[in-house]
């Protein structure tokens, strides 16, 4: 049932007030209209009941009143039928619930009255005198046994027994004593089984509130993790899906791949010139262009039954089911064509052609990058840069023998198993400030390698390399151990903190690695914090369990990074304690709109209402530390406060930046 507003008003006004007072006659409509179908079952098998009830009492009759005993028993089947027959009726045709009410409080009535006038004419007074008070029954059942709406049930309980005190007073052959006591009796029943009716309806009323209430918030929750989904998995400019959104396509075409016949083809787009087009036309121009694209592109994505998305800046991405590499390049081409017949004006090209332009670069499933998007994506990427290098404004399709066969990672995985020992791995450190005091909490442990010659390598590059080949479990216990080392001997705030990744957490003697570089370098627990990427969905893995719950046990601090940008967020809050729980940059990046802004106020929101301490990194400017401030984000983490920098220079910049 959805709740319009005026609804929902109506429910916070009636809950603010006493709950003595009136019901609101639009909401008792809703809880009897909730309630119609199971209290029309009611009220039909209660007749039932109440009459076959009413008929057997007729046994009764037969020894007590013997002279006036047929008459008795003719009146309770006649009334008994006419009443059945009369709810069948109505329930056959559909009947509102008030009308079988109306037959229900009749019947009741009519069968308690005539029995008693007919009782009355009985020359056995003293039998009549002790049988009277059964006219109780007819009582209780008015207020108790159908869920009358109060007042019919305030009527006919009454009338039944204002007719049964008359009789029991003025035409009852009895003694005074007991005539009196038989009233009182019925009176004092009448009073307490209304005043039972009335707080049993009082108790219906306020539990539909407090269920219409609940519906609301449920409601508005529900909208608002719509909303949020929305807004989380599209790109505030153009409209159009964004990274997150496109990864996750993927994974639904990966699903229907092994069964259709087709293969899946990734185009990344790149905008050609588009600094410099940005540069001479300025950014509001810029997003404009933007903007005229993603139309193009959403045209030309549905003619071509592909998804079309916005990876990141200037850049576009293609999702598309295609049988091969010829049909792929169509699917690309006609994208180029797209845009070039908009026929957008750059001023500043630098190569003779007038309008924008986009260059192309793509790659298909194959046996060889295992339909992974990061393997094919990276293919589409290497494409890309020879179709720029070539002279932008084209296509190239990912082909080893044309884009080249790179063995880097060969040489990489090389250099990563002797890094260590060669002293080409080292770390560096970014601070991490309390926002609203200003007081430095810590710092954040980063992995660097460097090549032989000296040249840096990315993390970018060399992580998932690490990751894929198992160094990454050596490495990443290194600097675990040169973390706790630097802190224990230089002190870096109160707590350090270091990445760990999936290969590490499937270690079976990971905690306890951890615990004796703690025990070896006199550390306590509660000063290291390991931080767990939201990106990879381990929590169905024991051993991972074992290592985070014997972690969380030693007393290890537990952060859950990158929220937001993976699958397993909200089942890693469910399952693990985690101490902070860090936002990840794109979020803030992407407040530059006032969408943007309403998303990182709903997590930051979502995750302070489940108590977690809430850090945000990437903060590069004082604008975004104070929209932070406003949002109530408790750290933060960026640019603006530190640069990541090796142990001599994070000490000797050690000082308040935020205050």
């Amino acid at each position: 049932m959805q709740l319009s507003a005026d609804i929902a008003r109506k429910v916070v006004e009636a809950r603010s007030r006493p709950r003595s007072s009136l019901a609101d006659p639009k909401l008792m409509n809703l809880l009897f209209q909730r309630d119609a179908g199971e209290n029309r079952h009611i009220v039909r098998w209660g007749m039932w009941a109440a009459v076959l009830s009413y008929m057997a009492y007729g046994v009764f009759d037969w020894f007590l009143f013997p002279d006036i005993a047929a008459r008795l028993v003719i009146a309770r089947i006649a009334v008994g039928v006419i009443f059945l027959a009369a709810i069948e009726m109505g329930v056959r045709r559909g009947s509102a619930l008030a009308v079988l009410h109306l037959i229900a409080a009749s019947a009741i009535v009519t069968g308690a009255v005539a029995w008693l006038l007919l009782a009355l004419g009985t020359a056995y007074q003293e039998a009549l005198s002790h049988f009277i008070v059964f006219g109780i029954v007819f009582v209780l059942g008015a207020n108790l046994f159908f869920n009358f709406r109060f007042m019919l049930s305030a009527i006919s309980s009454t009338i039944i027994a204002v007719v049964f005190v008359t009789a029991t007073l003025f035409f009852l052959q009895a003694d005074l004593a007991s005539r009196i006591v038989i009233a009182a009796l019925f009176v004092n029943c009448l009073v307490f089984s209304l005043y039972l009716s009335w707080r049993l309806g009082v108790e219906r009323y306020w539990t539909f509130l407090e269920a219409l209430q609940a519906k609301t918030q449920e409601q508005a929750a529900i909208e608002k993790g719509q909303e949020l989904v929305e807004i989380a998995n599209t790109d505030p400019l153009t409209g159009l899906r964004n990274r997150r959104a496109i990864a996750r396509d993927f994974l639904e075409l990966y699903r229907e791949w092994s069964r259709e016949n087709y293969e899946i083809g990734i185009i990344l787009v790149d905008v050609d010139h588009f600094k410099r087009f940005n540069d001479r036309l300025g950014h509001q121009a810029g997003d404009d262009c933007l903007i005229r694209l993603a139309q193009a592109f959403v045209e030309t994505a549905e003619a071509n039954d592909a998804i079309v998305g916005r990876y990141g800046g200037e850049e576009f991405i293609v999702l598309c089911r295609v049988a091969d590499t010829t049909r792929l390049r169509e699917v690309a081409q006609e994208f180029c064509r797209a845009v070039e017949q908009l026929r957008i004006y750059h001023p500043d090209r630098g190569d003779g052609i007038g309008i924008v332009t986009i260059s192309a670069g793509a790659s298909l499933t194959s046996t060889e990058n295992g339909a992974e998007f990061r393997a094919i994506l990276q293919e589409a990427d290497r494409a890309l840069y020879v179709s720029k290098f070539a002279g932008r404004a084209r296509v190239t399709i990912y082909d080893p023998r044309t884009v080249g066969v790179d063995r880097s990672s060969e040489n990489l995985t090389d250099l990563l198993k002797h890094a260590v020992e060669r002293q080409l791995i080292s770390v560096v450190y970014q601070p991490i400030f309390e926002l609203d005091t200003g007081r430095l909490l810590g710092h954040e442990t980063l992995m660097r390698l460097r090549e032989v010659d000296g040249r840096a390598i990315s993390p970018d590059v060399f992580i998932p390399a690490a990751e894929q080949s198992g160094a990454i479990v050596d490495l990443g216990m290194w600097v675990i151990d040169q973390a706790c080392a630097d802190m224990a001997r230089s002190g870096l705030g109160t707590v350090i903190a270091a990445n760990i990744s999936a290969v590490q957490l499937k270690a079976p003697n990971f905690s306890l690695r951890v615990a004796e570089i703690l025990s070896r370098h006199g550390l306590a627990p509660h000063q290291l914090a390991l931080e767990v990427t939201e990106r990879i969905d381990l929590i169905p893995e024991p051993q991972v369990s074992r290592n985070l719950d014997h972690l969380q046990n030693l007393g290890v601090q537990m952060w859950l990074d990158d929220f937001g940008t993976g699958y397993a967020g909200i089942g890693w809050l469910r399952r693990f304690e985690f101490d902070i729980v860090k936002i990840d940059r794109s979020f803030l990046n992407e407040c530059q709109t006032a969408q943007g802004v309403r998303m990182l106020h709903g997590m930051v929101s979502l995750l302070r209402s489940l108590g977690r301490t809430v850090l945000v990194e990437g903060v590069e400017t004082e604008e975004q530390k104070q929209l932070l401030r406003r949002l109530g984000v408790d750290l933060v983490q960026g640019y603006l406060m530190g640069r990541p920098k090796p142990i001599s220079e994070a000490l000797r910049g050690r000082r308040n930046l935020v205050a």
